[in-house]
């Protein structure tokens, strides 16, 4: 007897229902049969121990980072720093300071607070080239040329300072030296100035520096012919400060 087209058909759908009933009874229904909250549940992340040491880390570090910029920040202080050039003898005013945050120890630099008592009542001793930090040394209440002194400049040979060296503010005795023979010029002159050889306003004897000296303007004539022969000598008789 030939079987329908119809009979095939319901025999292909019976078998179908049985395996489908088959899949239901094993628990293997397909993941689009099953419902929303049926699914799956997902294998478990895989731990990785190392990357999360190393956050840690990345983390600690950055907080280490962070607190010592704040604490060097911290250490910072205002200064007050050379706007432009100062010659020697200017009286100092607002225009010549401008002030600068800086990190600094042991130095007697000239704090931005003590403006109000350095602008109109200090001096520069000595030339303070711009963006200079200023320190003590650098000035004074008195004007260094209030007495009509002169400024010369004189070289300072090795062998003609003390081994000390000299700095802004000493107090010298100037004396020609020739033919083994001494002959003092100025009894005490005043170091306004050093330089040529160091960067922080002193001379010593392993330098060949320049130093300008206050003297009475009658005398500078003979202590600029004895510094040009070479034959000038600069003993200490005080120290600054």
């Amino acid at each position: 007897m030939a079987v329908s087209t119809q009979d095939r058909r319901g025999e292909a759908q019976d078998a179908q229902r049985d395996r489908q009933r088959a899949r239901t009874a094993r628990g293997l229904r397909s993941a689009r049969e099953a419902g929303p909250g049926e699914r799956l549940p997902a294998p478990p992340r895989e731990r990785r121990p190392a990357l999360a040491a190393l956050a840690v880390l990345l983390v600690v570090g950055g907080a280490a980072v962070a607190g010592l910029a704040a604490l060097r920040a911290d250490d910072r202080q205002a200064v007050l720093v050379a706007g432009r050039d100062i010659p020697v003898g200017t009286l100092i005013t607002r225009d010549d300071l401008v002030e600068q945050q800086v990190s600094a120890e042991g130095v007697d630099l000239v704090p931005a607070a003590a403006r109000a008592s350095v602008e109109g009542r200090s001096y520069a001793v000595q030339e303070i080239p711009a963006g200079r930090i200023l320190d003590l040394q650098m000035l004074n209440q008195q004007d260094p040329f209030g007495n009509g002194d002169a400024a010369v400049g004189v070289p300072v040979p090795p062998g003609r300072v003390p081994a000390q060296g000299l700095q802004t503010g000493d107090v010298v005795q100037l004396v020609r030296v020739a033919d083994g023979e001494g002959d003092v010029l100025v009894e005490r002159a005043t170091v306004s100035e050093v330089g040529g050889g160091t960067d922080d306003d002193s001379v010593t004897t392993t330098t060949s520096p320049v130093a300008t000296v206050l003297v009475d303007p009658d005398d500078a004539p003979a202590v600029a012919a004895a510094g040009a022969a070479d034959e000038l000598a600069l003993v200490l008789l005080e120290r600054a400060g």
